[in-house]
C-alpha cells in the first residue's frame, strides 16, 4: 500500500494521485471480485505496465471520406512480476489444460509442489484483477482494474541471479492479453476501472 509521501491537495482534482504498487488476482470470470474478492492471490509483486491497444479499420472510399474509421480490433496487454517461485499460482495464471499440479514429488522429495507443462492444450481465459491502495489525507483510497476475459501471451521466463548478487531475487515475468468477452454490453467489453481516488 502506498503510504501517499506526495502532496494530494492544489491539484485540479484533488486526491487523485495513483501511488505505489498493485495486488494481484485471478478468477474464473470478474463477478468473483465483487465485493471486494480478489480470487486466488499471486503473491507480492507489481504490474509494470498497461496497454490498451486499438485498431482501426482502414478500407475508405477514394472519392469520399466513407466509410468512417472502426475499430478492428480492441485489446489490452497487461504485464506483471511476481517474486513469490510459488509454483500454485504458475498454473492459475495460465489456465486451462497447459499444465498440472500435484505435491508428489519425484526429484528432490516425496514431498514438494510440483508443477508439469507441455502439450497443445486448451488456454482457458481468466478474469484478472489489480488493486492498488494509496493513502489519501489519512484515509486509504482503493483502485481497481479488471481484465474480463485474458490469456498468458508467453511461456515462463526465469532469468536466475548470482548468490552475490546485491540483489539475488529472481523477478518472474508474466504477460496477459485480454480479449473482448461479447456476451457483455458493448461498452463494457474489455476492461473496467473503479477508483476512490478524488471521491
Amino acid at each position: 500500500m502506498a503510504l501517499g509521501h506526495f502532496q494530494q491537495t492544489n491539484l485540479a482534482n484533488a486526491g487523485t494521485l495513483l501511488q505505489g504498487g498493485f495486488r494481484l488476482g485471478v478468477a474464473a470470470s470478474a463477478a468473483t471480485f465483487a465485493g471486494g474478492s480478489l480470487g486466488t492471490i499471486l503473491g507480492i509483486g507489481n504490474l509494470t505496465s498497461i496497454t490498451e491497444n486499438i485498431e482501426k479499420t482502414t478500407t475508405q472510399a477514394g472519392n469520399s471520406d466513407q466509410p468512417e474509421k472502426l475499430v478492428a480490433t480492441h485489446t489490452i496487454t497487461a504485464s506483471f512480476e511476481l517474486l513469490e517461485f510459488w509454483l500454485p499460482s504458475f498454473d492459475a495464471i495460465r489456465g486451462g489444460d497447459l499444465d498440472a499440479v500435484s505435491t508428489a514429488g519425484v526429484y528432490v522429495s516425496g514431498s514438494a509442489n510440483v508443477f508439469t507443462t507441455g502439450g497443445l492444450n486448451v488456454l482457458t481465459e481468466k478474469a484478472y484483477i489489480f488493486e492498488n491502495t494509496t493513502m489519501v489525507a489519512g484515509a486509504t483510497a482503493v483502485t481497481v482494474l479488471i481484465l474480463y476475459s485474458a490469456t498468458i501471451e508467453q511461456g515462463l521466463t526465469f532469468t536466475a541471479k548470482s548468490d552475490h548478487d546485491t540483489d539475488p531475487a529472481m523477478v518472474m515475468p508474466f504477460t496477459l492479453t485480454g480479449q473482448l468477452e461479447t456476451s457483455r454490453a458493448k461498452g463494457d467489453q474489455l476492461f473496467i476501472i473503479e477508483s476512490e481516488l478524488g471521491v
